[in-house]
């Protein structure tokens, strides 16, 4: 009788320990995917201070230089515009939209003195949409029309209309051909195009969206215009002024 109570709670015990394990691993997969999650947080934090993709001091440094254009890249501007400005994006992800605005800005004050080349980087582990999103807009760019789809999928971000049935109807608004474009979309064609880029930017120290390069200087974060006071009190330029240092 004694064995059994031993036995019993034994049994009891293990149990315990085995339930505490599952705990301690569920908060450490927590804690390890939150990188990510930080990037995507809620769109009523600030959504242009340098936390909104979460970059400690020891990441602060490139790994290696970023890439430069080359021929893959989809261009927004003059190839040879003296400040190259390359956008690694998210179609999903609500402060990648706040960086939209501010590239379009970008654009405006400095036009053909600036090319954006935009890269992919879905995050989707958190954004649903992101990967086709990505997909739907080089499925566009077979037709011609990459720039349009960009405004589109940016556009239906801010409406919170993303998702399969607005790309073909962002496609038909486009007066591309739709059954090509559903096919593409369908059979993920550039799937392993995205996925290459995004493996490629890790060694450039991208981990998160928005993260640009401005003529290989990292921009962690969707950085406003205009020069701003980070949430450490900290004044930090802006977009603009970046952008003229490197003009000059």
């Amino acid at each position: 009788m004694k064995d059994g109570n031993l036995l019993h709670r034994f049994n009891k015990n293990l149990l315990f320990y085995l339930l505490l394990a599952a705990v301690l691993v569920a908060i450490g997969f927590t804690l390890f995917g939150h990188r990510e999650i930080k990037t995507a947080a809620p769109a009523e934090k600030q959504g242009t201070a340098k936390d909104n993709v979460d970059v400690g001091k020891s990441d602060q440094a490139q790994v290696a230089p970023v890439r430069a254009i080359g021929a893959d890249d989809h261009l927004w501007g003059p190839a040879d515009a003296p400040v190259k400005m390359i956008i690694y994006d998210d179609f999903e992800c609500p402060f990648c939209a706040k960086f939209y605005q501010t590239t379009e800005q970008a654009k405006k004050e400095f036009g053909d003195k600036v090319v954006v080349a935009l890269r992919h980087y879905p995050l989707t582990s958190i954004h649903v949409y992101s990967m086709q999103a990505a997909i739907a807009s080089e499925c566009a760019a077979e037709q011609g029309k990459f720039w349009e789809m960009y405004n589109k999928l940016f556009a239906d971000n801010l409406a919170g209309n993303l998702n399969e049935t607005q790309f073909k109807a962002d496609a038909k608004m486009l007066g591309l051909d739709t059954v090509k474009f559903d096919q593409c979309l369908f059979q993920e064609k550039y799937k392993d195009k995205i996925t290459g880029e995004m493996l490629e930017a890790k060694s450039f120290n991208v981990n998160g969206t928005p993260t640009s390069f401005i003529n290989g200087e990292i921009v962690p974060g969707a950085y406003p215009f205009e020069d701003f006071t980070g949430p450490d009190g900290v004044k930090t330029e802006g977009i603009k002024s970046i952008i003229n240092r490197h003009l000059k």
